[in-house]
């Protein structure tokens, strides 16, 4: 199985069919034309377009920062980064490791010569108060499920980390990608002035406009431009005209009708594979009446998927009620067929459960401004359930209300939501902030639910690891915290020297080869 960055054209005879003939032409913003033949050249800025702000610049924390990983591929490092195409693990800040026969240590050593951005070296130190940092509970860092078989770590010199396991893992790399090294004395400062080990250094951010990083001169990599910015457009039909205009060399993680839009124009697609990303609903599995599994498994009947992946993603989304994509081997094969589209069935369910049109189910959607798909999945559901007697509402709200909300002081029924994976690691998925034992989105964690995610963790045998994973899927598609919509790629626009961005998994990028 692989991984790769490739890019997508459609003529224009299939963007018309796609858009419903003349019509499509209407839904070109005025001077939208071809751009000019765009051309690679090293230095100057690269001026990025996204829909939203992110909450802290600290890599350690809110996972659910849509663009949280404009900072963490840039301004921080790993240990090691999973190299896209291969799914295993180059050195980044390790240089070499060692795991031993028995699966109960890691040794790594570091590379030499790397420099904090405040010209101070990086040394073992930083690993151990990194990893600790993440393990304190105080903390409430949402990464501590990658570490939390790390049992001890040490700095055996300056050069050389020791982890020791409490029980053998097979992901333990892929968990360690995820995890930045952070400088202990930039604690107090680092979700607003970052230091980092990366190719960039923070620059600047005004909230709400506009994230700044500029190349960082003495690291290893040499990155090809001066600086990345990132300008926060919330308007789709605005980034695609700054694209034309010059006013932005790149778009990132656009939605299906601007992908048939930007093809029309002749600008370029830079595409993941299907399997990168899904979009979901979360549920609050703490909130009447959330809390019966009844009326979770009937709102998973109320949406329709397939309709919604033609209708709003122009077919560029799987529909799957699974997070776990197919291309994994651990892959629950039965799941394909659960949860159709059914209102029949949603009705009865919510019956069951003591909603009927006398008495309707009253409920809140919350989504997030800037993304059109996931405010249409929440349409599309209130729409069906209005449709049965129910009394939906949606509320959209900006990205760091809906962070407050949703994950700071949890206070909402429902909510859109998406989640970057990678097929690196099947722990990774089930660990995710979206399903973690220890804490999650959806506040869900059944008895007997946190045991199964060790122990399928821990399985050395592939065959007898799937077993452990189908059970997982089982229980989270019976008892539905989550309902998962689709599987779909990352979509980035760009110019031509854009095309050396390496979108890696887990919202880990690389930007050292990008021109602009």
């Amino acid at each position: 199985m692989t991984f790769r960055s490739e890019t997508m054209k459609l003529n224009r005879a299939q963007f018309l069919r796609l858009l419903g003939g003349t019509a499509a032409a209407a839904m070109l913003p005025a001077g939208l034309a071809l751009s000019p033949a765009a051309f690679a050249q090293e230095g100057g800025d690269l001026v990025v377009g996204i829909s939203s702000d992110i909450n802290t610049l600290d890599p350690q924390m809110s996972p659910s920062d849509v663009f949280r990983h404009s900072i963490r591929s840039t301004v921080f490092e790993a240990l090691v980064f999973i190299n896209p195409e291969t799914l295993k693990a180059d050195p980044l800040l390790a240089d070499s490791w060692e795991i031993a026969a028995d699966g109960l240590t890691a040794t790594f050593k570091l590379k030499s010569g790397v420099t904090w951005h405040d010209g101070s070296p990086f040394t073992a130190a930083d690993v151990v108060y990194s990893y600790k940092r993440v393990q304190d509970k105080n903390v409430g860092s949402p990464f501590a499920p990658q570490l939390v078989a790390v049992s001890a770590v040490e700095a055996v010199d300056d050069a050389t980390v020791k982890l020791t396991l409490a029980n053998p893992v097979p992901g333990i790399l892929a968990n360690l990608a995820v995890v930045q090294i952070v400088k202990e004395a930039n604690i107090g400062a680092i979700g607003t002035a970052p230091i980092g080990t990366g190719p960039f250094k923070f620059a600047n951010w005004a909230p709400g406009d506009r994230i700044r990083v500029e190349r960082y001169a003495e690291h290893r990599s040499a990155p090809k431009v001066a600086a990345i910015e990132w300008r926060i457009v919330p308007d789709s039909q605005a980034r695609l005209a700054g694209m034309q205009d010059g006013t932005l060399q790149m778009v990132a993680l656009v939605e299906g009708k601007d992908v048939v839009q930007a093809q029309s124009a002749g600008i370029e697609v830079i595409q993941t594979k299907p399997y990168i990303l899904y979009e979901n609903f979360n549920i609050n599995t703490k909130r009447a009446p959330f809390d019966d599994k009844r009326v979770r498994q009937a709102l998973a009947y109320a949406f329709d998927r397939e309709s919604y992946a033609k209708t709003v993603w122009f077919g560029f989304a799987r529909p799957t009620i699974n997070p776990v994509p197919p291309e994994m081997a651990t892959y629950w094969a039965d799941s394909a067929t659960m949860y159709p589209f059914d209102l029949d069935k949603a009705a009865a369910l919510l019956a069951e459960a003591g909603f009927t049109k006398d008495k309707p189910l009253k409920m809140e959607i919350l989504t997030i401004q800037g993304f059109d798909s996931l405010k249409s999945m929440a349409l599309i559901l209130q729409d069906n359930l209005n449709r049965l007697g129910h009394q939906v509402t949606v509320r959209e709200l900006e990205a760091t209300v809906w962070l407050e909300r949703v994950l700071t002081k949890p206070d909402y029924d429902i909510t859109t939501d998406n989640f970057n994976t990678g097929p690196e690691d099947p722990a990774s998925m089930f660990n995710s902030p979206n399903l973690a034992p220890t804490a999650n989105v959806n506040q869900w964690n059944p008895d007997g639910y946190a045991d199964l995610v060790k122990r399928a963790g821990a399985e050395l045998d592939p065959g007898k690891q799937a077993e452990l994973y189908h059970e997982l899927q089982k229980l989270i598609l019976e008892e539905m915290p989550q309902i998962t919509v689709d599987h779909l790629p990352l979509f980035f626009l760009g110019a031509e020297g854009a095309k050396s961005l390496v979108i890696g998994p887990s919202g880990i990028d690389d930007y050292t080869k990008v021109t602009v």
